[in-house]
């Protein structure tokens, strides 16, 4: 059975990262797409899609996402999984507990003089919705449904807290005692730092989807960085998310039309096809609006053949099996009873 609507897409980097929000999700259905197995569950009135990107790094996740807004068109995005934190911040920030960006600060770029590094720093804001809505997350909706065993047994606070502030964004996996003391002259306030928020955050800020980065720290980002804590990190950082998205604030979130069944559908004919490029004519326009396909795409369509363009547009992004529903809205019964009768 395919799913029929995506609310929610909640992106992680590494396995034990999906893993974990596949558990916190709770009674999901599989889902087999394009070579991997994705998980789908029911978080109040939302559906989230659990969806591994398969890779670290920014631009794994601004692929991803990129793919997952064109697909699925979901009203939040998530990036979940694990992360560094910054013992510096203050407020008691201890492994295992949660970071929050207000700010995603994209460090990369930089002009290299002869004798330093001049850093320009890049930052995406993420949605304020979420936000706001974390912030207003008691730890009793999350923090006590973590279920992995703490690392360090169980002397002081052992109940996982969230922060909020600026998160550095890379591409290095950071080790060493030099890094964090640098970025942070710029960003006193940053309290974690991690590899994937930036792409994603910018793939969200061009297709709309709510977007907001939960990660748990599991290290320090300096010599004595680990994977003791990957996997209490990764569980605290699910059930933050799976809690955020359970909000009332959150829910419900009315139905986003460009919303795909996971596992696709049969194709249509050639035939079909056919008279779908010869008839549309004009009606292109109308049926590319509801779609909402961006003007950059739309301008890209070949003077003459914008319909077979569309077509082309919307196969690659597996929406044609909704295309006969949304031909009646503009006007095209014609062309809807032509491919519902090609159905097999």
């Amino acid at each position: 059975m395919a799913v029929a609507h995506v609310d929610a897409v909640v992106l992680t980097a590494l396995p034990e990262e999906d893993a974990a929000v596949v558990r916190a999700l709770g009674d999901c259905t599989d889902h087999p797409w394009q070579g991997q197995m994705l998980h789908a569950g029911r978080v109040g009135a939302l559906t989230a899609l659990a969806f591994p990107m398969g890779g670290m790094g920014n631009a794994s996740s601004a692929q991803a996402a990129t793919l997952a807004i064109s697909i699925w068109n979901p009203a939040y995005l998530l990036l979940v999984g694990i992360s560094a934190g910054i013992e510096e911040a203050g407020d008691d920030l201890r492994l295992g507990d949660v970071v929050v960006p207000d700010q995603i600060v994209g460090y990369e770029r930089a002009k290299v003089r002869p004798h330093e590094v001049e850093r320009r720093y890049e930052v995406v804001q993420p949605s304020w919705k979420l936000l706001q809505a974390a912030r207003g997350l008691a730890p009793r909706e999350w923090a006590l449904d973590v279920a992995a065993s703490r690392p360090d047994g169980h002397g002081g606070r052992v109940v996982p807290c969230a922060h909020f502030g600026p998160v550095f964004s890379g591409e290095k996996i950071v080790a060493d005692e030099t890094t964090v003391p640098e970025l942070r002259k710029a960003w006193p306030k940053a309290v974690g730092l991690e590899m994937e928020a930036f792409g994603a955050g910018i793939a969200a800020y061009r297709g709309h989807p709510e977007f907001l980065m939960v990660k748990a720290v599991s290290d320090f980002a300096d010599p004595a960085k680990g994977d003791d804590w990957h996997a209490y990190a990764a569980e605290s950082a699910a059930r933050f998310a799976v809690a955020l998205l359970r909000n009332p604030a959150i829910q419900p979130e009315p139905e986003r039309p460009q919303a795909t069944p996971v596992s696709g559908a049969p194709g249509f004919s050639g035939a079909v096809k056919i008279q779908f490029c010869r008839r549309l004519r004009d009606s292109w326009v109308e049926l590319a609006d509801f779609f909402e396909v961006p003007a950059h795409e739309t301008a890209r369509f070949r003077p003459g053949n914008e319909p077979r363009d569309l077509w082309e547009w919307l196969d690659a992004r597996g929406k044609l099996p909704l295309v006969p529903d949304v031909l009646g809205e503009v006007g095209r019964d014609d062309l809807a009873r032509l491919m519902r009768d090609d159905r097999p």
